[in-house]
C-alpha cells in the first residue's frame, strides 16, 4: 500500500515538473516572438502595388450588391 502511494506521489511530481518546464518554454517562446515583432512599424507604406480603398457611403444595399458582383 505504501509503495502504491509512493509511486503516485512520484508520478504527480513528474507531471508537475513537466508542466512547469512546458510553461517556462511557452513563456520564453512568447517573449521571443514579441521581441521579433516589437520593432515592426505597422503604419509604414506597403511595398508593391497599392489600391485606394473606396470610402464612399453609398448605402447598405449598394455594398451588398457590390459584394455579390465582385465576390469580395
Amino acid at each position: 500500500m505504501k509503495k502504491n502511494r509512493a509511486m503516485i506521489v512520484i508520478d504527480v511530481i513528474k507531471v508537475a515538473i513537466l508542466f512547469i518546464a512546458c510553461t517556462i518554454l511557452f513563456y520564453y517562446a512568447i517573449q521571443w516572438i514579441h521581441s521579433e515583432y516589437e520593432d515592426m512599424h505597422r503604419y509604414d507604406r506597403p511595398k508593391g502595388s497599392m489600391l485606394k480603398v473606396d470610402m464612399k457611403n453609398n448605402g447598405t444595399l449598394a455594398q451588398i450588391v457590390r459584394f455579390y458582383q465582385n465576390g469580395e
